[in-house]
C-alpha cells in the first residue's frame, strides 16, 4: 500500500482523504442507517472517483513528458523501458481510488440492508 501512495505522487493525498471520509461515512451508515447520510455517501464517492481520474491523468502525463524528452535526448532504447515502469506508476491512483470506491460501495450495502426490512 506504502508503494502505492508513493508511486501515485500528490494526487494520492486527495484520493486518501476523499476515500477515508467516504469510508467513515459508509461505516456510520451501516451501523446507524439513515436515509440522510446516502446523499453524503454517493458524492463523496464521486470525488473519490474525480480524484482517481485526475490522479490517473496527472501521472499518465507526468510520465509521457518524462519519456518524451528522453526520447529527444538518448538515442538508448532505455526510455521504452522508463515508459513501461512509469504507465506502471501511473495506474496507482487507480488501484488505490477504487478501491476505496468498492469498499464504499459494500459497506453501504451492509448498511441498506439493514436499513430495509
Amino acid at each position: 500500500m506504502v508503494t502505492l501512495i508513493r508511486n501515485g505522487g500528490f494526487p494520492m493525498v486527495f484520493i486518501l482523504l476523499f476515500g477515508f471520509v467516504g469510508l467513515a461515512a459508509a461505516g456510520w451508515y451501516a451501523f446507524r442507517p439513515n436515509a440522510r447520510s446516502l446523499g453524503f455517501i454517493t458524492w463523496i464517492a464521486i470525488a473519490t472517483l474525480f480524484s482517481t481520474l485526475m490522479g490517473t491523468a496527472a501521472d499518465l502525463g507526468a510520465t509521457l513528458f518524462h519519456v518524451a524528452r528522453m526520447a529527444d535526448t538518448s538515442t538508448s532504447p532505455s526510455w521504452r523501458a522508463d515508459l513501461a515502469e512509469g504507465l506502471a506508476e501511473s495506474m496507482s491512483p487507480s488501484i488505490v481510488g477504487f478501491a476505496f470506491i468498492a469498499m464504499t460501495a459494500l459497506i453501504t450495502a451492509m448498511g441498506k440492508a439493514r436499513a430495509t426490512p
